[in-house]
C-alpha cells in the first residue's frame, strides 16, 4: 500500500491527468504525461513544445534526453500524418539527430517540416526534418523517414485529439473507475516517486528503469516494457526506444564524453516484457568516439540499430 499523501505529489497528479486524457483515443499515455503541446500543425509542418516539469526533467533540472528524443520523433511524424488519413499510420524507418551541445533551458520546441516522399519504390515513405530549439538556442537538428502503412481491415486510427484544441487542465478522474492497465501505470508512477525520493536519481530513471551496467567493451541496459512507454498501437514509442539506445551508448563511454550525433535504423517493433540494449565502443580517440548499439525486444529480435558519435568534453 502507498501512503495517502502520495496522490498529492505533483508527478502523481500529472499521471492522473494523463490517464484521464488518455481515455480520449488518438494519443498515448506518455504523450499526455509529458504534456507535449501542439502550437500548430498541418500537412506541411508542425510545431510542438514541452516544458521542463517534474516528470520530464533529468538530474540537471532540464528536459531529459528521453523526452527530447520523444519530442523529435513526434514532431517529425506529425507533419506527415496530415497527408495519410485515418486508415493509415506512420512507422519510423530511420531517424537521425545532430546535437549542438547546448543544454535546453526552459521550454524545448520542435519545429518540423515535411520534405518529400521517396520516389521509385514500392510502398510509401515520407521524409521530414526538424529543429529543436530552446529560446533562441539551437539544441539539435534532425531528419527521419517514415513508412506509411495501412491499418488492419476495418480499423480507423483516431487523430491526435489535442492538435486543434488544448487539453483540459483538470479532467475529472474517478480512481475507482481505473481499469487494470490504468491502475498498473498509476502504481508504477507512485512507486517511482517513492524510489526517487528514497534512493535518489531523477524520477524518469526509476519510471523507465534506465539502469545501465558496464561491460568489457561498452555497456548494457534492460528496460521493463509496458503500457507506460507504448505508442498508439501498443509498441514501444519510437522516441523512447531511440532514447534507450542513446542512454546505453552514453553510458558505454562515461561522463567525460558528450553525445554529439545519433543515427538509428528501425527494424521491428519494440515489444515483449523486456527491452534490452547492448552498446559496443567501435572507436575511442582523443577527441571523438563511435558507439554501436543494438536494441532488442524480449524475444531477442532486433528492434533498432543505433550508431552514435561522441565528443570529449572540454
Amino acid at each position: 500500500m502507498y501512503p495517502p499523501s502520495i496522490d498529492d505529489h505533483v508527478i502523481v497528479k500529472k499521471a492522473m491527468r494523463a490517464i484521464a486524457l488518455n481515455r480520449t483515443p488518438g494519443y498515448s499515455f506518455c504523450g499526455n504525461f509529458f504534456d507535449f503541446s501542439y502550437d500548430s500543425a498541418d500537412q506541411d509542418h508542425s510545431i510542438v513544445h514541452v516544458k521542463p516539469e517534474a516528470q520530464s526533467i533529468g538530474g540537471n533540472g532540464q528536459i531529459h534526453i528521453v523526452v527530447q528524443a520523444i519530442l523529435a520523433d513526434m514532431g517529425l511524424a506529425t507533419c506527415l500524418r496530415y497527408n495519410i488519413g485515418d486508415r493509415h499510420r506512420t512507422a519510423t524507418v530511420s531517424l537521425s539527430l545532430q546535437f549542438t551541445g547546448v543544454e535546453p533551458c526552459g521550454d524545448l520546441v520542435a519545429t518540423s517540416h515535411s520534405q518529400a516522399h521517396l520516389q521509385g519504390v514500392q510502398g510509401r515513405q515520407g521524409i521530414s526534418q526538424t529543429r529543436l530549439t530552446s529560446g533562441d538556442a539551437l539544441v539539435a537538428i534532425g531528419s527521419a523517414a517514415f513508412m506509411i502503412m495501412p491499418m488492419p481491415q476495418g480499423t480507423i486510427l483516431p487523430p491526435v485529439p489535442w492538435v486543434s484544441q488544448k487539453p483540459p487542465d483538470n479532467p475529472s478522474l474517478d480512481l475507482h473507475s481505473l481499469n487494470e492497465t490504468e491502475r498498473w501505470i498509476l502504481d508504477r508512477v507512485r512507486q517511482s516517486v517513492i524510489d526517487s525520493e528514497q534512493r535518489g536519481r531523477n524520477f524518469l530513471a526509476h519510471f523507465l528503469t534506465l539502469d545501465t551496467q558496464p561491460t568489457s567493451d561498452g555497456a548494457m541496459c534492460n528496460v521493463e516494457n509496458g503500457p507506460h512507454i507504448g505508442n498508439r498501437v501498443g509498441h514501444v514509442q519510437g522516441g523512447i526506444i531511440l532514447a534507450i539506445g542513446m542512454v546505453c551508448a552514453t553510458a558505454a563511454l562515461g561522463d567525460e564524453w558528450l553525445l554529439s550525433g545519433v543515427t538509428a535504423t528501425y527494424i521491428s517493433p519494440g515489444e515483449g516484457e523486456m527491452i534490452r540494449a547492448q552498446s559496443v565502443i567501435v572507436h575511442q580517440g582523443r577527441m571523438t568516439a563511435v558507439v554501436k548499439t543494438s536494441v532488442k525486444s524480449g524475444s531477442g529480435k532486433t528492434a533498432l540499430e543505433v550508431l552514435s558519435t561522441h565528443a570529449r568534453r572540454a
